[in-house]
């Protein structure tokens, strides 16, 4: 399995990732960024303390101090390498792939995005030519409680005053997130939060930590309507994305719940460049011009979105799958736990349940939710190779001649627009897996136009694989 993948460094332990590949790749970063110093955090799978103590070997063996936090999520990292102004930054996570992979999470200066295209290829080249440089001297080790500025931070965002008593269920997939609301709670007394998958085990005996797959939210949203609660959300395995289930158990697509917090930000900063991704526009970009904002949109990635808002000094980024970016001042980082207070807030303010809020969002502007397609002749266990990425292009040119009559871009590998319906395939970045995302004016604009774009791809040989189950409302 190709370890150095688009976002982060990630495989089966110890088959493809082990501790001698750690330890050197951890020699290889420091030199890359020149650090004195590295913070690392980790995550709670079954393979990651051998992980983590392999990058701590190799931090301190080429001369660098390690500032190690302890049990934390990849946000949590994101905002010590920014806040402390830190030289590199590591989180050990296999992320919502954790339980059967293993990995980690690379920031650069600054908590500067670090992956394909920025400093990835080149870490490859220098692991397959390994060669040991010396250091003048041994890297110290110590350890640092950052929950307490964490915490804080997340809530300058907020009124914290305006947030009504509400009830929430939260699933923390036996995973880190657990640790955020167990920090949080405590400036939140006005919150009874109901906990589900609490105890960190890293052999996620509740589901896996992936709550973008519908089986692995059922839970979550049959326990909102058991207790009446006033909302859900879910933690994937390193707390960088967050998934929201309104009162009903229905899940709530990321566009919406993003649409609703750059709403938020954009009229109290008319003017401010908001980023959205190209698997669902038309709603967000509708929100963020009537609320005074700019709408601009983004290949999908963090290391992307990260980027761009540095150019833009954009105040807001927002993708469908979970991830939600602010704007830190001298840096741009995930921040789940900003994105859950801020929609408490909105749901306080506006006296209207969280699906009030999204209601006209979910019918006049609905979105099919992702999709996710095997390639022919591959399964879902193998890398995007060469060879995948020509079938896959085969496939694609077979769309873009059924759909010629449509505006077609190739932003993001392939977009199809019509006035009333537009859909978006791309590949995994890492795996044999074409992946859809349509929207359409109406429900059932968009069941036809999904159904149809299915036929084709399964003549062409693809197969269904998983969904993010996302119900249109009737």
């Amino acid at each position: 399995m190709e370890i150095f993948r688009a976002y982060d460094i990630r495989g089966e332990y110890p088959r493809d990732i082990n501790d001698e590949i750690c330890y050197k790749i951890a020699r290889l970063l420091v030199r890359t960024f020149h650090a004195k110093n590295a913070v690392i955090g980790r995550d709670i799978s079954l393979a990651t303390p051998k992980i983590h103590q392999a990058l701590i070997k190799g931090i301190i063996d080429q001369g660098a101090d390690v500032i190690d936090i302890g049990l934390a999520g990849t946000d949590v990292v994101y905002f010590s390498a920014g806040n402390y102004k830190y030289d590199m930054g590591l989180e050990v996570t296999a992320s919502h792939s954790a339980g059967h992979l293993s990995g980690i999470k690379i920031l650069g200066p600054k908590a500067s995005p670090f992956g394909k295209g920025f400093g990835m290829e080149k870490l490859k080249e220098d692991f397959l030519l390994y060669e040991e440089v010396k250091s003048e001297r041994k890297g110290k080790i110590s350890e640092k409680n950052v929950w307490k500025d964490f915490i804080n931070q997340a809530l300058k965002f907020v009124a914290v005053k305006k947030i009504k008593p509400l009830k929430v269920v939260v699933d923390a997939s036996n995973a880190v997130g657990s640790l955020e609301i167990d920090n949080l709670e405590k400036k939140l007394p006005q919150i009874k939060f109901v906990k589900l998958n609490w105890a960190l085990d890293g052999r996620y005996p509740g589901h896996q930590p992936n709550p973008l797959l519908k089986e692995n939210r059922q839970q979550l949203a049959e326990k909102v309507k058991e207790l009446k609660a006033d909302l859900g959300v879910a933690f994937d395995g390193d707390a960088d994305r967050i998934f929201f289930i309104d009162e009903n158990g229905d899940y709530i697509f990321g566009v919406y719940i993003n649409a609703l917090i750059a709403e938020k930000l954009c009229k109290e900063n008319p003017g401010r460049v908001v980023l959205h991704d190209v698997r669902a526009s038309r709603y967000i970009k509708e929100k963020i011009i009537k609320a005074g904002g700019l709408p601009k949109m983004e290949l999908v990635g963090h290391t992307f979105f990260k980027n761009r808002m540095i150019k833009e000094n954009a105040i807001f980024g927002g993708e469908c799958s979970g991830h939600i970016y602010y704007n830190f001042g001298r840096y741009m980082v995930e921040n789940s736990l900003i994105a859950f207070l801020q929609i408490l807030q909105i749901i306080s303010e506006s006296g209207k349940t969280l699906g009030e809020l999204t209601e006209d969002g979910r019918r006049n502007f609905p979105v099919s939710g992702e999709y996710n397609f095997i390639l022919p002749g591959f399964s879902e266990t193998d890398d995007l190779s060469p060879q995948a990425i020509n079938v896959m292009d085969k496939i694609l040119d077979k769309v873009r001649e059924k759909y010629s009559d449509a505006d077609i871009s190739d932003f993001d590998t392939l977009t199809v627009r019509y006035p009333d319906w537009n859909f978006n395939l791309r590949p995994s970045a890492n795996d044999p897996v074409l992946r859809f995302t349509a929207e359409a004016t109406s429900n059932k604009l968009l069941s036809e136009k999904q159904k149809e774009v299915f036929d084709l791809l399964e003549s062409e040989g693809c197969k269904y694989l998983n969904d993010s189950g996302v119900d249109l409302l009737t």
